[in-house]
C-alpha cells in the first residue's frame, strides 16, 4: 500500500472513529481526569496524570491483543496506527500551544 492511500485511508478511520465515539482529545481529558481523581483518593495526595496517558494507553491495550492473536487482524494495526497518529496530533497542538 503507498503512503497516500496509507494516509487517506488512516483520515477516513480517525473521521469515522470520531463520528461513532466522540473526540479523542475530550475522551483522553476526561479519562486522564478520572484517573487524577481515583490516584489522589487512593493515596491521599494530589495526583497529576498527563492527558497523553490515554493514548498510550490505548497503543500498549491494542499492541497486547496483537501479541495474543494467533492471527493476523488488520484493525488491530489500524487501531494502532489511529491512535498514534491521534497521539501525534495532540502533541503537536499541545506544544504549539505552550509556545504561545
Amino acid at each position: 500500500m503507498d503512503n497516500v492511500r496509507f494516509i487517506n485511508d488512516l483520515d477516513k478511520l480517525l473521521r469515522q472513529k470520531e463520528i461513532d465515539y466522540g473526540s479523542f482529545d475530550t475522551t483522553s481529558w476526561l479519562l486522564s481526569g478520572i484517573l487524577e481523581k481515583l490516584l489522589s483518593a487512593h493515596n491521599g495526595v494530589q495526583v497529576k496524570v498527563p492527558i497523553r496517558i490515554f493514548g498510550i494507553f490505548m497503543i500498549v491495550t491494542k499492541l497486547w491483543r496483537v501479541m495474543n492473536q494467533k492471527n493476523y487482524h488488520k484493525d488491530s494495526h489500524d487501531d494502532i496506527a489511529g491512535y498514534n497518529e491521534l497521539l501525534r496530533k495532540m502533541l503537536k497542538n499541545e506544544e504549539k500551544h505552550n509556545k504561545r
